[in-house]
């Protein structure tokens, strides 16, 4: 309404200013009075000092309200003056703009302190920087995780633990890392993810870090609880025909004196129970082969790896074009889908997987291989299939050494995937139903 009439008052103040041009013009031409000229002439003078008046008041208005908002002037106050009610008007709508300006930066600042105070006062340590290193923020938990005061570079971390600052640069977004570090006599288990943030040109990254050790101390004793009742299970069922048959053929043995002829029948007897300990024996070495497979999983060597070609070459290594008992499905949401990760390793967990899906499968089944970008800046593969599935009880104890639901089952396979995968810093997760199927999913950071 303002705008419309300041512009209602330009318009005519142009509109006489041409009509008095016309006039004056028009008494030259008719060679009337010419003093009656200077009458136009002077409303002309006066209308175009008006104009310019208007022009440079509405300027100075502008300037002034543009040069405090640029500056942060918060306290503006426009007075109403004798130039005119449009101006005046002009006047009352910017101080009101000024107003809503004002009311948004107190709602920001006081959003802005209530976020800092939970950064500030989280439970975990939450730290920023950029890609130089150079620290924008870290928070009170952080400074006492790390053992710091203050942190301007992530560098002087290096005092503490060249570890530290190497896995702070490495991580990639979306991406959860487990590191021991000492920090003033302390041990920590730092569990660290990481999301990046695009600021201007600049990549930074937002670091959130807990210590995790009991964590860590409750989940070892369990594990190692689980592991201990397998291992007793497995050794136990070795060594017990053993120790039978042992004190069997001993008492056998006792009852002979030295001047007997042994019969054939304690003969047979000692060929049966030599042949049952041989098995027996075998099944312990088998048993401590496995142990010693578990123990010596290469370090990967991580390079980019195409997941099409992948793919290709578990398909290859399986023959699965032979099996018409089973359906296989592989899917890739795009072919250049990449991960970074060691081929050969890889390879070993997918035929791995594969082999387990094809046991828990009857005639007519189906296994999915599913490949596909998460938004969590992840990628994912999926093995899933339709086979019996997973008893809920035995879900807890899938990738514990030497457990199996398999007859003749190794129990070793799914233990040594997920070492693999961790040595990938990327995760393992397994979702099952009894009776309709079972579905595995890797989790790796996205290459970029």
């Amino acid at each position: 309404m303002i705008y419309k009439k300041l512009f209602v008052k330009l318009i005519l103040r142009l509109s006489l200013i041409v009509l008095l041009s016309v006039s004056m013009a028009w008494i030259f031409w008719m060679s009337l009075y010419p003093f009656l000229a200077l009458v136009p002439s002077a409303l002309i003078l006066y209308l175009v000092y008006a104009l310019i008046h208007d022009l440079n008041s509405t300027n100075r208005l502008l300037s002034q309200f543009f040069l405090a908002v640029k500056n942060d002037e918060t306290a503006l106050n426009l007075q109403h003056t004798d130039e005119g009610k449009s101006f005046n008007d002009l006047r009352d709508s910017m101080q009101a703009v000024n107003q809503i300006i004002k009311n948004l930066r107190v709602k920001y600042q006081q959003k802005e302190i209530v976020s800092d105070a939970i950064i500030e006062n989280a439970a975990v340590g939450i730290l920023s920087f950029n890609s130089q290193g150079m620290v924008e923020h870290i928070n009170k938990k952080g400074r006492e995780l790390l053992g710091v005061h203050h942190l301007v570079s992530i560098k002087a971390l290096l005092k503490t633990d060249p570890n530290l600052v190497e896995l702070f640069h490495s991580i990639k977004a979306g991406e959860s890392r487990v590191l021991k570090i000492s920090v003033n006599q302390k041990s920590l288990h730092l569990l660290i993810s990481c999301t990046r943030i695009k600021l201007n040109t600049d990549n930074w990254k937002l670091l959130s870090f807990s210590d995790i050790k009991n964590e860590m101390d409750t989940t070892e004793l369990e594990s190692w609880q689980r592991l201990i009742s397998v291992l007793t299970h497995e050794i136990m069922n070795s060594i017990a025909p053993l120790t039978s048959l042992s004190e069997t053929l001993a008492r056998t043995y006792a009852q002979i004196d030295a001047q007997s002829i042994i019969g054939e029948k304690n003969l047979s007897k000692t060929r049966l129970g030599l042949q049952v300990i041989q098995e027996q024996g075998e099944g312990l070495m088998h048993f401590v082969d496995n142990y010693r497979q578990l123990s010596r999983i290469p370090k990967p060597n991580l390079k980019p790896m195409r997941i099409k070609h992948l793919f290709e070459h578990v398909k290859a290594l399986l023959a699965l074009d032979e099996d018409r008992r089973i359906q296989y499905h592989f899917s890739i949401q795009t072919d250049d889908l990449f991960i970074e990760a060691d081929e050969k390793l890889l390879v070993q967990v997918l035929v791995n997987l594969i082999q387990n899906a094809q046991h828990a499968i009857s005639d007519k089944g189906i296994i999915q291989v599913i490949a596909c970008r998460a938004r969590e800046e992840q990628t994912l593969i999926r093995v899933i299939d339709n086979g019996m599935g997973i008893k809920a009880e035995d879900i807890k104890n899938i990738f514990v050494p030497f457990f199996t639901t398999r007859e003749n089952g190794s129990g070793i396979g799914l233990s040594v995937t997920r070492q693999i995968i961790c040595l990938h810093h990327a995760k393992i997760s397994m979702e099952s139903v009894y009776g309709e199927g079972s579905q595995v999913e890797l989790r790796f950071s996205a290459y970029k």
